[in-house]
């Protein structure tokens, strides 16, 4: 199970889940590894809980560490937030 890591970006606080999928029978190992990664996204308030949205991230390569996946999942969330991804927006946040 892995842990949500949070960041923060342009008065938004991004949260990241990277969750390994199980290995494929052909696969090795000590191999690359596909993740399901989720983000979710709120506006930065102090000692405020606001509205937040989560997103999937669109399917990748395999990665090599969990790390590497959960920083794809932050460089997809800043690009929501810049509105750089068509069809998803925070602008209700």
């Amino acid at each position: 199970m892995s842990h949500p890591l949070s960041d923060h970006y342009k008065g938004f606080e991004i949260s990241v889940q990277a969750l390994r999928r199980a290995k494929e029978r052909d696969e090795p190992d000590d191999g690359p590894r596909h993740f399901d990664i989720v983000v979710t996204i709120s506006r930065s308030a102090s000692g405020e809980s606001g509205k937040s949205e989560m997103f999937g991230v669109p399917e990748q390569e395999p990665f090599d560490s969990p790390i590497d996946a959960t920083r794809a999942g932050i460089d997809y969330a800043r690009a929501i937030i810049d509105k750089k991804v068509d069809g998803e927006s925070v602008d209700d946040l």
